[in-house]
């Protein structure tokens, strides 16, 4: 039986596109290893999402490939995920790897339901999640995730947030009376969200990470 190549499991992966981006995986840097044991082979395969949805048609597509190799009895892939930035992040959260943020200039847009939708879809795909409510004006996240009176844990010097349906949950609303106005200039805001990012316990975030964070629309 001829010895398996490296080669030869490149050549055959650069026939294997990504449904998407409709390129083949290796142009993509899209496998970052391959080893070779006998008539075993694994493939290493970086996705450009944890919770990506094209996930089992990129395995089967690279299974088929790689049974015209001779000798190939055995086809295993290890999956990672990292969110690809043109820029370092200013900010850089210990166990976060992936961030989205979703805004809105405006108040009354949505952008709460988005966020909340976005979450517990990228749960439902397999995904470790976090929510940040950022509105500390009106705090609704507590109530549509359905644990409003809710009381987050302190250990140390870390805030430990309460978890609703698999989703770890951060709100001022956790913290403040319900209705109760809050009349807050910028810094104090800036302060409030800056404790949220960095003396929270967000844990491993989608297996190394996927935190959403929720925009504040009114100024």
């Amino acid at each position: 039986m001829p010895d398996i190549t490296e080669e030869q499991v490149l050549e055959q992966l650069r026939t294997v596109k990504d449904p998407e981006l409709h390129r083949d995986l290796v142009t993509l840097n899209m496998i970052p290893g391959v080893t070779i044991d006998g008539s075993r082979v694994n493939v290493q395969v970086e996705l450009t999402t944890p919770a990506c949805p094209m996930k089992e048609q990129i395995q089967g597509d690279i299974e088929k490939a790689l049974r015209h190799i001779p000798g190939v009895e055995h086809v295993e892939i290890s999956w990672s995920a990292r969110v690809r930035s043109s820029r370092p992040s200013a900010t850089q959260l210990p166990g976060v790897k992936n961030i989205v943020s979703v805004g809105a200039g405006k108040g009354g847009v949505g952008k709460s339901t988005a966020a909340v939708l976005l979450a517990y879809g990228l749960r439902r795909l397999g995904a470790s999640v976090g929510l940040m409510d950022a509105d500390v004006y009106g705090p609704s996240i507590p109530t549509m995730t359905g644990i409003e009176g809710a009381k987050p844990e302190v250990r140390g010097k870390m805030i430990v947030p309460p978890v609703a349906g698999g989703v770890r949950i951060m709100s001022i609303g956790f913290m403040v009376e319900r209705d109760k106005p809050l009349i807050w200039r910028g810094p104090m805001t800036h302060g409030v969200i800056k404790q949220f990012l960095e003396q929270v316990d967000w844990g491993e975030l989608d297996r190394g990470g996927q935190a959403v964070g929720l925009g504040r629309g009114e100024r």
